[in-house]
């Protein structure tokens, strides 16, 4: 009895110094690989160009003007009205990023937050399932389309799945009490930035609950100051977050009305493979022995449909496929745990491989497509190039906005805020003149009510003896020949 127990330590320590060099040089290459994944997303989310997209421009502009009446006292007017998350938080910190280096640091900022949330879901999954199970999970967030496309898009999105996979690795990871404050208020801050961010509070908090150290007392805790935060922050600006709650997400009209076929069609597309693998992960979690696991990924796969199913129910196209990166955050840690698991049986390991490698070619079409909205460029070199002062309008005001910020006595108004008074408002804003110039395109904006008011729009235009084409038609897009930009221009 006494040899065994002498010689077992002796053999133990052999046995893990023979081990520790295999396990370094293991580790080395995970990390390797993790390099090459995290480098070549970020090329191809770099190598993306188009001009300012409306929300960015939205954002950027609507932090200046805060900026601007915090500093120099200038009227606030309507900026940040009606915005999905509170207007001093994102928008803010967008300005301040663009008035140090433009729309490219707004840009690599998201990259940022996109590639920090990456690491974060790494070590999440390296803590609960070890070295290849991060990997794994790290490279099936990534390897997604939405997930680069939204890397390079200077919005608050970013941002927010950076704050909710820090969520889910304080809660997953840490076991002390002050780590559930800690989340606590990560999550109270992802909730105010975006507001639909605050669907996935509950979830993080379940996350924690069922598969956390200490779970029951940490996520109690952190619901109990997650709601207190809330319900203070509510007391000061409850009037103003209740108004842009219901206009941008509670109350929502469809902006761009499509059927959910469609709608389907373009989860499959982004997706598709990634249901099938989450569908292989819930079974094999569902073999597993005790019922934490099985949970865990149930609740995470459930979650990641809740945005999709939302917008299709609302029948709602904008935002979507741009969301669908919220789903692959939720999807990456069932997934990389099933790739890992399945990575272990004998001959799997060049499967898991080839399943990867598919993955990586979905971003180098999908986050194409989504980069392709109208290109502002002619436009903003037509108004430079003979400035009149007086009031513009346009479909794609807040973008021409930002890149032509500079020229004075220049203001702006959207077609929305026009068509919001129905046809009467359209002649009337005709007759008297009212435009300086009106810059239009001549393909569908997607909703159908607002394409028959731009129809009397234009109309009212060609017909009018006080406006004319200052330029010829010129390209919105270099993907679609039937996109034109119109600029009509008062005699």
């Amino acid at each position: 009895m006494s040899t065994m127990t002498l010689t077992r330590p002796e053999a133990t320590q052999v046995d893990l110094a023979e081990r520790s060099p295999r396990r370094r040089l293991r580790l080395k290459r995970h990390w390797v690989l993790l390099g090459i994944v995290v480098a070549y997303v970020a090329i191809l989310a770099i190598r993306l160009r188009n001009t300012a997209f409306i929300d960015e421009a939205l954002y950027i502009n609507a932090g200046h003007s805060y900026l601007a009446h915090w500093f120099d006292g200038q009227p606030l007017g309507d900026a940040g009205a009606f915005f999905s998350g509170l207007p001093t938080l994102y928008p803010v910190l967008a300005a301040l990023l663009d008035s140090m280096g433009g729309l490219y640091l707004v840009r690599v900022f998201s990259l940022t937050c996109i590639l920090s949330a990456a690491f974060l879901m790494y070590s999440t999954a390296r803590h609960l399932w070890g070295q290849r199970g991060g990997l794994l999970t790290a490279a099936t967030f990534l390897l997604s389309g939405p997930v680069v496309y939204m890397g390079w898009l200077g919005t608050f999105d970013a941002l927010v799945i950076a704050m909710l996979a820090l969520g889910l690795w304080v809660g997953l990871t840490r076991s002390g009490i002050p780590s559930a404050v800690l989340l606590a208020a990560v999550l109270t801050l992802a909730a105010l930035t975006k507001y639909t961010a605050g669907v996935f509070i509950p979830v993080v908090l379940a996350a924690t609950l069922v598969f956390g150290t200490r779970g029951m007392l940490r996520a109690g805790i952190a619901t109990g100051a997650v709601v207190a935060s809330l319900a203070t922050v509510w007391m000061f600006w409850g009037a103003d977050i209740g108004r842009d709650l219901a206009f941008t997400t509670t109350e929502r009209q469809a902006l761009s009305p499509t059927g959910t076929g469609e709608l389907l069609g373009l989860l499959t597309d982004h997706l598709g493979l990634l249901i099938l693998l989450a569908a292989l992960a819930l079974f094999l979690m569902f073999r597993e022995r005790g019922w934490r696991l099985p949970v865990l990924g149930l609740g995470l796969v459930l979650a990641s449909m809740m945005l999709p199913i939302g917008q299709m129910i609302l029948g709602e196209a904008v935002s979507f496929e741009k969301h669908l990166a919220y789903s692959v955050l939720m999807l990456s840690l069932p997934i990389g745990w099933s790739l890992a698991r399945v990575s272990r049986y004998p001959l799997m390991v060049t499967p898991v491989v080839l399943t990867i490698m598919i993955m990586a070619l979905f971003p180098l079409v999908r986050a194409d497509s989504m980069y392709r909205w109208p290109n502002v460029a002619g436009v903003v070199e037509a108004i430079s190039s003979d400035p009149q002062p007086g009031l513009y309008i346009s479909s794609a005001t807040d973008s021409i906005d930002y890149h032509t910020r500079a020229i004075p006595d220049v203001s702006w108004e959207t077609t929305f805020e026009l068509y919001y008074g129905g046809e009467d408002a359209v002649l009337d804003a005709v007759k008297n003149e009212r435009y300086q110039s009106v810059i239009l395109r001549t393909s569908s904006v997607g909703n159908a009510e607002q394409d028959g008011l731009q129809a009397v729009f234009l109309e009212a235009l060609d017909s009018s003896p006080s406006y004319s084409l200052s330029f010829e038609p010129f390209p919105a897009s270099p993907h679609n020949p039937d996109d034109r930009w119109l600029i009509y221009s008062r005699h």
